[in-house]
Order: structure tokens, then sequence, then C-alpha cells
């Protein structure tokens, strides 16, 4: 009897033993998945078809180039016609890994400010939307009329305007994010505000 007490107890004795040592195994198998599930953002009680970002990990960096010129009126007309704009370089980082992104300025903080840049109401017969990378550069205009701005390529914005400009950000999969002066001029887009 003494014998079959020990095997019996030598028996549960391991099988408690490989038992205890799986816990900790699944304790971090169900913590793994909840911190997944915590970093999507998603508490699943929503009821939305959009994809939930957490905008701390997008990074955005928008850095203007003042090229020190003053604009000039060299025709006569009252209007400046050279020395507009400045060149502006954006630099997006994002953990998703997206690619491809529309780019857009607004000059909000001005009476009469220049919106043909904005990728949403436009100025006149201009509404660009500069479509780019994860990095890119917009030269200033060569000359000052608002048709010389090439999307993707220039803008007729410059480094003054600055504090007065609204930014908007939108990737391939229909989410768009704003910053600057007064995001609420892309309201009826629900975008997702960026704060430095």
């Amino acid at each position: 009897m003494i014998g079959i007490r020990l095997w019996w107890g030598a028996v549960l004795e391991e099988t408690m033993r490989k038992s205890f040592a799986f816990l900790p195994i699944l304790a971090i198998a169900v913590l793994g998945c909840s911190e997944k599930v915590g970093e999507t953002g998603d508490t699943g009680g929503d009821t939305d078809t959009d994809t939930d970002v957490e905008v701390g990990d997008l990074e955005v960096e928008v850095t203007w180039t003042d090229d020190g010129a003053v604009p000039e009126d060299t025709d006569g007309d009252s209007l400046p016609d050279v020395g507009c704009g400045d060149s502006v370089s954006i630099s997006i980082t994002d953990p998703d890994g997206e690619a491809n992104w529309d780019f857009g300025m607004a000059e909000t903080g001005s009476g009469n400010g220049w919106f043909g840049e904005d990728c949403f109401e436009g100025y006149a017969s201009f509404n660009h939307c500069h479509a780019i990378g994860v990095n890119a550069s917009l030269d200033e205009v060569t000359d000052c009329g608002a048709a010389s701005v090439v999307a993707g390529t220039s803008t007729l914005l410059d480094a003054a305007k600055d504090p007065f400009l609204t930014y908007y950000l939108a990737d391939s999969l229909g989410s768009c994010f704003v910053w600057g002066h007064d995001v609420a001029y892309y309201g009826p887009l629900a975008c997702t505000e960026m704060t430095p």
C-alpha cells in the first residue's frame, strides 16, 4: 500500500508540476491578446465601419523654408507676380506603413485667404490636393499666379502664413487628419484632430 501511495503521489506531483508550468504560458498568451486589442483603440462597442487610428502613433512634420524673397509687382498691375511662396517639406511617420497620402493647406487665418490647395472647398476654379508619399517637398511657385500651382509639386503659400494655415492629411483608406489654425474648417469631413 505504501508503494502505491508513493507512486500515486509521484504521479500527482508530476501532473501538478506540468499543469502549473503551463499557467504562466497561458497567462502571457491571454495578456498578449488583450494588449493587441487595446492597441487598435477599438473597444468593440462601436458600430462604425472605418478603421480606428491612434493619432499618437502617426507623426507629421511640416517644415517651411523661407527664401527671403519679397513679393514684387513687375508688370504694374498692382498684383505681385514674382517672389511669392516658399518651399515646404512634409515628412510622415506611420507605423501602419501607409505610403500614399493627400496633403492640403487652407489659409483660414486671413480674411482673404488662399484655399486653392485645401483638398476640400478650393478657391474659384482651383482645388488642388497634393498627392504625396511619406516624404515630399513642394517648391515655391515660379510666379504669383494661382494658375502656376502644380499639385504635388508647388505651392502659392509661404512660411509667413504658417500660423494662419490649417493642414489636412488623408490616407488611401479614407481616414483624414487636421491640425493648425482652424480645424473646424474641415468639420464636415469629420477628420481626426492632431495635436502637437
